[in-house]
C-alpha cells in the first residue's frame, strides 16, 4: 500500500514521503532518504475557492457550517454533506413555482436541515424497478412525499450526479499523490462508509483515475477492469486503527534504534517496554 484513504462521514488521506521533499524539516537536518509520514489534511484544499467550481448549494453548506471557509474540498465529498446538498436542490426545485416539483403538497419534512444523510442517496441509487417504486416508497416513508414518475427520474438523476461528483474528485486526490511521488501502480488502501457503501464509488473512481492519468492499459499490459488497474483503490478494514498502531510501532522502532528526533518524551515512550529493561546506551543519541 503505497497510500491510505478516507472516505466516509469526512476525507483526508496519508502518504510516506522523504524527508528531504518536506521543506518544513529543512532546518532539522535529517537525512534526506529517511522516510515521514505525511498527513494530508485534504478536506481543507481549496478553501480559499480559487480551484473548485462550487454550485449554489455548495455555497449555502458552507454559509451555514459550523467552520464557514473550511474544509471546503470536504465539503464537496464527504458523506456528512452529500444528504444535505440532495435535499437543498430538491428544496429550491420546489421553491421555483414554475418548475412544479412536488406540486400542492407539504415538503416540511424535507426543509429540516440534515434530515438526509448518505445513505438515503445510497437507497435511491439502488433501486432496481424500472419504475423506481423503492424510491417512490422512500419518499412516502421518510418524507411523507408522493413524487410522480418525472420527479422520481429527476431525483435518480441528482443522486447519481452528487454521487459521481463525490467519487470523481475524491480520485483527483489520490491522483494528485500518485502525481507528485511518480507512481505509475499502487494500491490505494480506503476505509469509510462512503467507500465501503455507496453504490458505484469505487467504479465512478476508478473512471476518474483513468481519464486523469491516462491509462491505456492495466497492470502487466494486461485490458484494463478491476483487479488489473495500475492504481487501484482497495478496502482497508479499521484503516484507521491499523494505521495508528504502525505509525507508533514504526517510531518506537526509530527510538530503540536511537533516533528520537521530534520526540518530546522518548525516555516516557520507552517505559514499559522491553527495549526499557535492556541496554539502551543507543537511544538518545541523535
Amino acid at each position: 500500500m503505497k497510500i491510505g484513504c478516507i472516505f466516509g462521514t469526512g476525507c483526508n488521506a496519508a502518504y510516506m514521503e522523504t524527508c528531504g521533499n518536506v521543506g518544513k524539516l529543512a532546518h532539522m537536518n535529517l537525512d534526506p532518504d529517511a522516510e515521514i509520514a505525511i498527513n494530508c489534511e485534504w478536506g481543507a484544499f481549496d478553501n480559499e475557492h480559487k480551484i473548485l467550481p462550487r454550485t449554489p448549494y455548495d455555497v449555502i453548506i458552507d454559509k451555514d457550517s459550523p467552520r464557514p471557509g473550511q474544509q471546503a474540498f470536504e465539503k464537496m465529498i464527504a458523506g456528512l454533506y452529500l444528504g444535505e446538498l440532495f435535499r437543498l436542490v430538491l428544496v429550491d426545485l420546489h421553491e421555483q413555482g414554475h418548475v412544479k416539483m412536488f406540486e400542492g403538497q407539504d415538503i416540511s419534512a424535507l426543509k429540516k436541515p440534515y434530515s438526509l444523510d448518505a445513505s438515503f442517496l445510497s437507497q435511491v441509487e439502488e433501486d432496481a424497478f424500472e419504475n423506481l417504486a423503492q424510491t417512490h416508497d422512500l419518499f412516502e416513508k421518510e418524507l411523507n412525499i408522493t413524487p410522480k414518475r418525472p420527479e422520481l427520474e429527476l431525483i435518480r438523476r441528482l443522486a447519481e450526479l452528487i454521487g459521481t461528483r463525490s467519487a470523481r474528485l475524491s480520485a483527483c486526490g489520490v491522483a494528485a499523490i500518485c502525481k507528485k511521488k511518480g507512481y505509475k501502480t499502487a494500491h490505494v488502501g480506503a476505509d469509510g462508509s462512503v467507500f465501503n457503501k455507496y453504490p458505484h464509488f469505487k467504479v465512478r473512481g476508478a473512471q476518474a483515475l483513468k481519464e486523469i492519468l491516462d491509462w491505456e492499459s492495466g497492470r502487466d499490459g494486461k485490458s484494463l477492469k478491476e483487479g488489473t488497474y495500475p492504481i487501484e483503490i482497495m478496502p482497508a478494514e479499521d484503516g484507521s486503527g491499523v494505521g495508528a498502531a504502525l505509525i507508533a510501532a514504526l517510531t518506537l522502532k526509530r527510538v530503540q534504534e536511537g533516533n528520537t528526533v521530534g520526540i518530546k518524551d522518548w525516555e516516557g515512550m520507552l517505559k514499559g517496554t522491553a527495549a526499557a529493561k535492556g541496554d539502551n546506551k543507543q537511544v538518545g543519541g541523535k
